[in-house]
Formats: C-alpha cells, structure tokens, sequence
C-alpha cells in the first residue's frame, strides 16, 4: 500500500473507469482526493466510494475551469501534492474514414487539456514538490489498425512526460506515467458498437493480450499510487506498463 497520507491529489476525469478506481485507491492510502468532470451524477457516485474523495464539476476544455478548481483546492486544502492527467476519449477510426473533427476532439481532450492543466499546476506543485502521473497507453507501445489518432494522443503524452521530467526535476517536481492496457470501462461505448459488435472486439483484443483479457480498473489504480507516493521518489521519466503484456 503507498503512504498518502497527508497528501491532496487531483484526478481528472475521476467519474468513471481508471479515474473513479485512482480516486478510490488513493483516498483508501490516505489522501485528499479532488475528482473532476464533466458529469455530476458520475462524480458524486465516485465520491460515496470514501470519505476522503470530494468532488467539483469542472471542464478540463476550459482553462478558467482549471484555474477555479486550483483555487478551490488552495482554499479547502492549503496545497497539491499530485496531479493525475487521466481524463480521455479512445475513438477508432479507419485512416480512410477520418473525420478530423474526431481528430479536434481527441487532442483536445488527451494532449491539450493536459498540457493545459499541467500549466496551470507547475506553482502549486513546486511549493510541495509534487508530482505529476499521466496516463497514456499500451498502444504506444503496440499500435493497432484504426486506432491511429488516439494513438498519436496518447503517444504525445508520453513525449511530454518524459520532456517535462526533465524540465521540472530541478523544481523537484517528479514526473510519470503509466501505459494501462485495454480496461474494463466506459470509455468503449464510445465506439458506436452494438452488443455482437462489442463481443467480437473483446475477443479479438484480449487474444492480442499475452494474460488473455481486459484489466480491471482496480488493477491499474495501484501502480498510480506507487508513482504519486514516497516508495518512487527517486522515479521520474518512467512510464510503467500495466498492460498484461500487449506491449512486450
């Protein structure tokens, strides 16, 4: 178990799937955990998983948004120790189908919100030298067809984390991220499958995964906080791999 205590955490995007499971596991280590989102009712549902989890409406799309909820954690909290960017749409589409609004859409939300809330938080975590854990994907590590732009999404995460590793470690500010793997949550409804549709992508995909089936959202949530807390602060750069094995 990591060592949260006395910590206050953000986690965007903490609704639902690997946000609501972050949310809960860290609060579980003991910190303070601020979940943030577009969707009331799914962030009050996560916030009944502990006490400690507390939750504010908020669009990662709008830096005035961010910036509310940083004061708003200044004034409840008194500080930020960690930020976790999870917040994202996964959309698979054909290069020959592209829709570049799906395209507008996906780096919005997956590289520009990111960047745009890491900004924003560089003065609060260098006042508690924190840290940042991003989350990026197994398929920057095992591209797959009509998967390209969330994809390259995802792949820019993983170049800002290790850029901003070494941008921020003189602040003492660590920074890393963890590659999940294909997950157990709502973020494949988005692909307009209907339920047959839905079950030959699960089979497919989980024959492409060495331990054979999809994470749990609780499976990913744990090497989060081993990244936010104290047993990796000699960790930075790093981007682990919680992906049963697609990646290898």
């Amino acid at each position: 178990m990591a060592n949260l205590v006395n910590k206050t955490a953000l986690v965007t995007g903490g609704g639902t799937g690997i946000g609501r499971a972050i949310a809960k596991r860290m609060a579980k280590d003991g910190a303070n955990v601020v979940i943030i989102g577009r969707n009331e009712e799914t962030l009050e549902e996560s916030a009944e998983q502990h006490e400690n989890i507390t939750y504010i409406v908020a669009d990662v799309l709008k830096s005035e948004d961010i910036a509310r909820v940083l004061t708003e954690i200044q004034e409840e909290f008194g500080k930020l120790d960690i930020v976790v960017n999870n917040a994202g749409i996964a959309p698979m589409t054909p290069i020959e189908k592209i829709n570049l609004a799906d395209f507008d859409r996906t780096f919005a939300l997956n590289v520009r919100a990111v960047i745009d809330v890491t900004a924003q938080v560089i003065p609060y975590l260098k006042a508690s030298k924190g840290n940042i854990v991003n989350i990026t994907s197994g398929l920057v590590h095992n591209p797959m067809p009509e998967n390209g732009i969330y994809t390259a999404s995802k792949a820019a995460v993983l170049s800002l984390t290790r850029t901003w590793a070494k941008e921020l470690a003189p602040y003492g500010i660590r920074v890393n991220s963890v590659s999940a793997g294909v997950t157990s949550t709502l973020i494949h409804n988005g692909l307009g499958f209907d339920e047959e549709q839905k079950e030959a992508y699960r089979q497919a995909v989980s024959k492409a995964v060495p331990l054979g089936r999809f994470a749990e959202p609780d499976e990913i949530s744990p090497v989060v906080a081993f990244l936010a807390s104290e047993h990796a602060r000699y960790v930075t750069g790093a981007d682990y791999r919680v992906d049963g094995g697609f990646g290898i």
